[in-house]
């Protein structure tokens, strides 16, 4: 069936009308003409499945990696970045537009490709590679155009280490790369084999740069990392500077994928927050709480997570900070404590967005702003129009933090009518 696409939703979708339906079908361009084959087809919904593209777009590009059908992760890959983020800006402004009539600022990636820092590799039956977005189908692959050099240096290393253990048990291997270190945690119930043999490949390429761990995990465990790590072999852990402070990263610490992106977004929030008392929820190993105390007059820290709490206190004594207190507590909870209306409220919540006993806590205290960092455009609407009735949105702007996707991470200020 041949429809013509009119727009994109917030999930990158193509969105068009057929007999009074709405199509929803993924890797197309407004304008486009394209062939579609019915995947599910409801009452009033039709998911479809790219077949052809019939009238291609201006602006559609050809996509030069060689495993991007398959691998599916860089899903927006087909428009180039510029136009890509104005897509992606156009598609912010119509979604909020309800609630939101203002400007919306879209800040370019400097770097479009080798920028992710951390990629978790599937491995099966001897094969390493990449799940098929979707799926848990292994897309086998040799190179990986959004993943730094290092670690595409480091997926060579991986695929002979595969072939010489034998190691079945292995399912993920987990890489990170930062200011030229390497972390690699090898996922398994059964301590990994023959760890000697990816050792000596290892130092050869980044001389002893570089620590390999083991995360008992089972294949089929909800998440790929967890608490049980364990160090084989080099450094426990990556140290690095960034916009002049002094952090590390552990395995299991949260870190933004591209770090040129991070920090003009981390510098965006510091405008907002000069000589201000300021709370930070949701705060992880602190990096953002860090950087604050640098401008703000107090800075109070919130995770619940006892790892990345102590991570964060680790920080705090790295750069002889005394204006940074961290507390390991509930944010709904701790927020009543330390919060009032002469604060700024910082928060960069996970996909779900904001717990609403947070942001009830909000409700009650009454900071005069809040500035959320979000990376689900989904949740963060729904949190803003819960708040309504207190707050309006004041700045809106999205970085490109993913680029050859359509992920997008928006920044908001919020201020208390």
């Amino acid at each position: 069936m041949k429809v013509k696409i009119e727009k994109l939703n917030i999930n990158g979708e193509g969105v068009c009308l057929l007999d009074n339906k709405k199509v929803c079908v993924k890797k197309v361009l407004p304008n486009e003409l394209v062939e579609i084959e019915k995947v599910n087809d409801k009452q009033n919904f039709i998911l479809g499945k790219l077949k052809n593209v019939l009238e291609q777009s201006p602006l559609r590009v050809k996509e030069n990696c060689k495993f991007v059908r398959e691998c599916g992760g860089c899903d927006f890959m087909f428009v180039d970045s510029i136009n890509a983020i104005n897509i992606k800006k156009q598609v912010i402004t119509e979604y909020f537009k309800d609630i939101y009539n203002g400007k919306i600022i879209a800040n370019f990636g400097k770097n479009c490709f080798y920028y992710r820092n951390k990629v978790a590799f599937a491995v099966n039956d001897g094969k390493i590679g990449l799940n098929r977005r979707g799926s848990k189908d292994l897309v086998e692959i040799t190179n990986c155009m959004v993943a730094k050099p290092d670690i595409n240096v480091v997926l060579q290393d991986l695929k002979k280490y595969i072939i010489f253990s034998k190691d079945k048990f292995i399912h993920h291997l987990v890489v990170r790369s930062v200011a030229r270190h390497i972390s690699i945690v090898i996922v398994s119930p059964q301590k990994p084999q023959k760890v000697e043999f990816l050792i000596n490949l290892l130092n050869k390429n980044f001389c002893e740069k570089f620590g390999l761990f083991w995360c008992n995990n089972r294949r089929n465990s909800k998440e790929i990392l967890n608490e049980k790590i364990e160090k084989i072999f080099g450094e426990d852990k990556i140290e690095y500077s960034f916009l002049n402070k002094k952090f590390y990263v552990r395995p299991l610490s949260f870190m933004q994928i591209n770090e040129e992106m991070q920090e003009e977004l981390y510098l965006r929030v510091i405008k907002e927050i000069e000589d201000e008392k300021v709370i930070e929820g949701y705060s992880g190993t602190g990096i953002l709480s860090v950087l604050m105390s640098s401008k703000a007059k107090s800075v109070v820290s919130i995770e619940i997570n006892k790892s990345a709490h102590e991570d964060a206190i680790l920080s705090k004594k790295f750069n002889n900070i005394c204006n940074l207190t961290f507390v390991n507590g509930d944010c709904s909870e701790e927020l009543l404590k330390y919060g009032d209306k002469n604060c700024v409220f910082v928060i960069d919540p996970p996909r779900r967005g904001v717990d609403v006993r947070v942001l009830d806590s909000l409700k009650q205290k009454m900071p005069k702003k809040i500035v959320y960092i979000s990376c689900n455009p989904y949740t963060l609407k729904q949190n803003i129009v819960y708040l309504k009735d207190e707050y309006k949105i004041a700045k809106f702007e999205i970085f490109d933090i993913f680029p050859q996707t359509f992920e997008i991470e928006s920044f908001v200020v919020l201020e208390a009518k």
